[in-house]
């Protein structure tokens, strides 16, 4: 028999166990939207418990996706709420300066579809992230590497928008880079309720001050008078997807300087270790 390092061997049953996850939740994100096999709710209390499951397999603690007991999931979720929340914040301010609309309060706004808006955007994000940015995105992360784990997982997520009801142009453009984005948040905190709470209140967010039409979920926004033209619509796409590529490279800036930072402490305290051992 060949040998096989530990390590080879921790990244192998990492990448194994990373694709089952994927194979065995992939009815979830398989069956479209359309089809109501399972309601959020149900999804989100099988996908945590599928999650704890492997976590138990794997003999390791729900703190390595930030789901333990305590208040950093709680200041997580919040973190990644206040982050998604302003992402959209900043591309309505550029899209107030570069579309040709009037921006405009919506008279049939109502603050409490606003407040159950919210719940089900956390209850849906909730879904996808344990999905695609859970458990198996970990482990491929520890297995083959940040980017490769990127690719696969946004590839995956752009197949779950085509198969309910994206366009292919949409599905592989806004939600790849999503997916991304959401990713880097993840690999950043490592906490899937970073990424729940981003990538809930920017869906939210995006509802609440940019819907068009509005509806009664929508605060303020763009009011055309019109339909919107194919180069209005490729705008704000740009402006969308380029101020995401923005918050992936500073996203990806925070986490290379602290992996530096930590490399250099841990050098640091093997070079104290040394120096004491050699008195």
């Amino acid at each position: 028999m060949p040998y096989e390092s530990p390590v080879a061997s921790d990244r192998s049953t990492a990448l194994r166990r990373g694709v089952l996850f994927i194979v065995a939740t992939s009815p979830i994100w398989l069956v479209p939207k359309s089809i109501p096999v399972f309601h959020p709710v149900a999804m989100l209390g099988i996908l945590i418990g599928a999650t704890l499951l492997f976590l138990w397999w794997d003999k390791r603690s729900p703190s390595e996706l930030g789901l333990e007991l305590s208040w950093r999931p709680l200041a997580n979720l919040l973190g990644g709420l206040v982050g998604g929340t302003l992402l959209i914040l900043v591309i309505a301010v550029l899209l107030h300066a570069i579309l040709p609309f009037e921006w405009t309060w919506n008279t049939t706004f109502l603050w409490r579809l606003v407040a159950t808006g919210l719940v089900f955007q956390l209850l849906l994000a909730g879904v996808e992230e344990l999905l695609f940015r859970g458990y198996s995105f970990e482990r491929l992360i520890s297995s083959i590497g940040l980017w490769p784990a990127q690719l696969i997982v946004a590839l995956l997520f752009a197949v779950y928008h085509l198969r309910n009801g994206y366009p292919w142009q949409v599905a592989f453009t806004g939600s790849v880079i999503g997916s991304l984005m959401f990713g880097l948040v993840f690999a950043r905190t490592r906490s899937v309720l970073a990424a729940t709470g981003f990538h809930a209140a920017a869906n939210w967010a995006r509802e609440v001050v940019l819907a068009d039409p509005p509806t009664m979920r929508t605060w303020f926004g763009p009011v055309a008078g019109r339909n919107w033209t194919d180069a209005e619509r490729q705008t704000t796409a740009i402006v969308f997807n380029g101020v995401a590529l923005v918050a992936c490279a500073l996203l990806y800036w925070s986490i290379r300087r602290r992996n530096r930072s930590l490399a250099s402490d841990a050098g640091a305290g093997t070079g104290r270790k040394e120096r004491a051992l050699a008195k």
